[in-house]
């Protein structure tokens, strides 16, 4: 029988025993939370990947079928047009119009990476995609790129620079084109009678396709020019005028009909030489006629002869942009989100534009008239050389304006440390009849947080930002275009950021603004 004392001893040991595997326990727990995190990270998977796709034509299908891309774009507008983008996307395997990656990329990230990969990953990881853009030409008519070419269709041959016969939004096109071997630029008092007959001045495409336009044969390394009537094109040296033949067995086979076409990407024209001469089609335009002339390219009172592809049942084609671009998505506690690039409008190219529905529809830029513009049918116009261009001038009349050239809404929710940058010039921003007057008392750059898309002029907050813009305000002494830079750092985190060029003319000023190349990104590692 143990006695109390041995009792007690027995008790004393067993509390010394748990006082020191508590201990052991402690040390334990501090040796693996030291080394190998607390025990509920044990068990937390933390999986950072870095993925990298280009876009397939499926994708691009894909991302124009999405339910969430379409409820998207039904929401952006109710005319339909940034639905009507989208399809676009889907059927010409680019971005295009108001569809951007940064928007509609979301949807199928889960479909490029797996749905395995997609949910395993965490904090940090990163998808890049590489796609390409593309340019709306809404008309009937398109400038081809190297390649485009087929064996047989319509073109349409017209002189660069000058008004051009081209189907516009109404189906209608206006301006001349050439028959009986002639080709006649805009302004010519000897165009064919029968183009001045046809609807007051204007010609229809469907009347166009079936008159006017050339077959383009392949013939080797060569092509054959021939009219709707399958007579072929040939130069006559002795005259410098275009001829035809019935055939091509009154002359040695591949020595005049064929005519060598190269592509000048830069300006985005072609050359047409005859293979045998070496002549390429230039214009006289002291002559308002056709011929070719060597050794005389690039003189001038000389223009390039421009290329059109003919679509009679189209109102828009998408131009495939050559370049690969990419945009970075990361992955943080809000979701994907991405950063760098917000705006990218370069605002040339394509068809020059007159029409606000048009201009919107191809750019997606908001022109709004602030009050009266007179007799002009409009201010701002979409120039395929110049960029965005306004003018206020018309028959030797100074119009009182207020146009505003409204951009594109821009997203900085994410941004550090967002520069708005543009290329502008400008000629006549000068009222004789006030002294001391600046150019920026007629053209302006203003800011809105809430405008909410066209229409929505007056019913926006604006804030004057052109004090803000750094760079050199053209004195208007010529038409050099000068960088700006507008920094936009205090607007990072704002989702809806609008930047808007606003033009401003009076019955003594009205000046001609030119803007172009309008970017919204971060800056460089450099620049900063």
């Amino acid at each position: 029988m143990k006695t109390i004392k041995q009792y007690m001893q027995n008790v004393l040991c067993g509390l010394c025993l748990l006082c020191l595997l508590c201990v052991l326990c402690v040390s334990c727990e501090d040796y693996t939370e030291h080394n190998f995190g607390k025990p509920e990270e044990l068990y937390e998977a933390v999986q950072v990947n870095t993925y990298t796709f280009e876009l397939t034509a499926d994708n691009y299908k894909e991302i124009a079928t999405n339910e969430d891309n379409i409820a998207l774009a039904q929401a952006a507008d109710e005319d339909g047009t940034t639905l009507k983008h989208l399809q676009m996307v889907g059927d010409s395997a680019c971005f295009v119009g108001n569809i951007t990656p940064q928007e509609y990329l979301p949807a199928i990230l889960k479909s490029l990476v797996g749905a395995g990969e997609y949910y395993s990953m965490t904090a940090g990881s990163s998808i890049t995609v590489r796609f390409r853009q593309g340019e709306l030409v809404p008309t009937d008519a398109y400038v081809p790129q190297q390649g485009d070419l087929t064996t047989s269709g319509k073109y349409l041959l017209v002189p660069k620079g000058m008004s051009q016969v081209l189907a516009g939004s109404n189906n209608e096109a206006t301006g001349q084109t050439f028959d009986y071997g002639y080709i006649y630029p805009s302004g010519s008092t000897r165009y064919p009678n029968a183009v001045n007959a046809l609807f007051d001045g204007s010609i229809k495409a469907d009347e166009m396709a079936a008159k006017y336009l050339y077959n383009i044969d392949k013939d080797g390394d060569s092509w054959l020019l021939s009219n709707p009537d399958n007579l072929y094109m040939y130069l006559d040296g002795e005259h410098n005028t275009f001829q035809y033949l019935d055939d091509l067995g009154d002359i040695d086979e591949g020595m005049y009909p064929n005519w060598s076409i190269t592509y000048d990407a830069e300006n985005q024209i072609y050359d047409i030489t005859n293979t045998e001469t070496q002549q390429t089609i230039l214009y006289g335009t002291q002559f308002n006629s056709a011929g070719a002339y060597a050794d005389k390219k690039g003189e001038d009172g000389y223009a390039d002869i421009q290329l059109y592809v003919f679509k009679a049942n189209g109102s828009e084609y998408v131009s495939v942009g050559e370049d690969v671009e990419e945009v970075v998505f990361t992955l943080d506690e809000d979701g994907w989100q991405t950063k760098g690039d917000y705006l990218n409008c370069p605002l040339t190219g394509g068809t020059t534009l007159s029409d606000m529905d048009a201009v919107y529809e191809a750019i997606g830029w908001s022109i709004e008239n602030k009050g009266s513009i007179g007799d002009l049918t409009y201010v701002w116009r979409y120039d395929a050389m110049y960029g965005l261009r306004a003018s206020a001038f018309k028959s030797s009349t100074y119009y009182p304006t207020d146009v505003w050239a409204i951009s594109p809404s821009i997203n900085l929710k994410k941004a550090e440390k967002p520069i708005f940058t543009f290329e502008q010039a400008q000629k006549y921003a000068d009222d004789k009849n006030i002294e001391d007057d600046k150019v920026t008392d007629y053209l302006q750059v203003w800011l809105s947080t809430n405008f909410a898309g066209r229409g929505g002029l007056d019913a926006a907050t604006w804030v004057n930002v052109t004090d803000k813009v750094e760079g050199t305000w053209p004195d208007g002494s010529d038409w050099t275009y000068y960088p700006m830079t507008l920094d936009l750092t205090e607007y990072a985190g704002q989702t809806n950021v609008c930047v808007a060029f606003r033009y401003i003319s009076t019955d003594g000023a009205a000046a001609t603004w030119e803007v172009k190349n309008v970017v919204c990104k971060e800056p460089e590692a450099e620049e900063e």
